[in-house]
């Protein structure tokens, strides 16, 4: 006789009682409660992942409320070896394309000499990077987009007129302003790799020093 051919007797007093309906619904809501804690564990790890393998930054995605095609980035695949600096000159030329308005207003185009005015240079490095975060990648946001119109680009256009920049700097060419010009960190570590290869320093071989 095999086992199939052993069939259970219904007085057997080891056959498990029957769980009650109330029971059933019971057991069948822990495990709903356990895939869902399960299912938030793993979406978490797949974000995780994907910031991880992935530069937000990078993103290409472009938000649907982005009328024109975004200024070329650093941050593009095909633009990787490049600083931020290449990322805010580009911005630039987008801006002043885009957001010079009526005369005698203050949506005035950022002048050629604005990498001799410290001040702008700082200001276009926020202002830069917040139309990208408003604009570019899976966290972009109207809201934001709306936010950097109505507050970023104005409070910034305001103070390029009033006291980053000559008055004369858009017209008659540069005109010293306010702290004097000075190299931004990419362009001085450009300097100094320069000065190194000439020199014959293989930075390859060099471990950097402890601060």
């Amino acid at each position: 006789m095999s086992d199939d051919d052993i069939a259970e007797r219904p007085d057997d007093p080891d056959r498990p009682e029957p769980r009650s309906l109330d029971e059933l619904d019971e057991a069948v809501t822990g495990l709903e409660a356990v895939a869902k804690a399960l299912g938030g564990q793993i979406e978490q790890v797949a974000e995780t992942l994907a910031e991880l393998t992935d530069e937000p930054k990078s993103d290409p995605r472009l938000a649907r409320w982005l009328m024109f095609l975004p200024p070329a980035a650093a941050e593009d695949k095909e633009h990787r070896g490049e600083t931020p600096l290449f990322t805010i000159a580009h911005f630039v030329q987008y801006y002043n394309e885009t957001y010079v308005g009526n005369p005698g207003t203050r949506a005035v185009a950022i002048p050629d000499c604005w990498l001799d005015h410290p001040g702008l240079v700082a200001e276009l490095a926020t202002l830069t990077y917040t139309w990208r975060e408003a604009h570019l990648g899976k966290k972009a946001t109207a809201r934001d987009a709306q936010y950097w119109h109505d507050n970023w680009r104005p409070g910034f256009a305001e103070r390029m007129a009033t006291e980053w920049v000559h008055q004369r700097c858009r017209s008659d060419g540069h005109k010293t302003a306010g702290a004097p010009a000075r190299a931004d960190r990419f362009t001085l570590e450009h300097r100094e790799r320069k000065a190194r290869a000439a020199a014959g320093v293989d930075d390859s071989s060099t471990v950097p020093s402890r601060p």
